[in-house]
């Protein structure tokens, strides 16, 4: 059974990962923390995601929290933009298809 458990572990990881990183480029904060999330189910298996998830830890923690509001921030502000382009770019295909449809 622990055999079995294991594999649900990582397939499970492995997807989430997967996900994150597909989730990157797209509006939204999704992608970061969805990684970290599937990388955190990966560490209950592997030590290198453990080793990983503790330097990112290390790293984010020394940072000031001037530099991590300004990476919040600006993730925010990319994620934002990303967003209204992404908005408008598919507000516009719809229209372009409605019209194609009924004219």
């Amino acid at each position: 059974m622990n055999h079995v458990k294991r594999h649900v572990i990582i397939a499970t990881g492995v997807c989430v990962a997967v996900l994150g990183l597909v989730l990157m480029p797209v509006p939204g904060p999704g992608g970061t923390p969805v990684f970290l999330a599937g990388l955190a189910i990966l560490s209950t298996e592997f030590k290198w995601a453990r080793d990983f998830l503790a330097r990112f830890k290390e790293v984010y923690g020394k940072m000031s929290k001037r530099k991590r509001l300004t990476l919040t921030y600006s993730m925010l502000a990319f994620y934002l933009v990303s967003g209204v382009i992404a908005w408008n770019w598919t507000n516009r295909s719809g229209q372009n298809i409605m019209e194609n449809t009924h004219g």
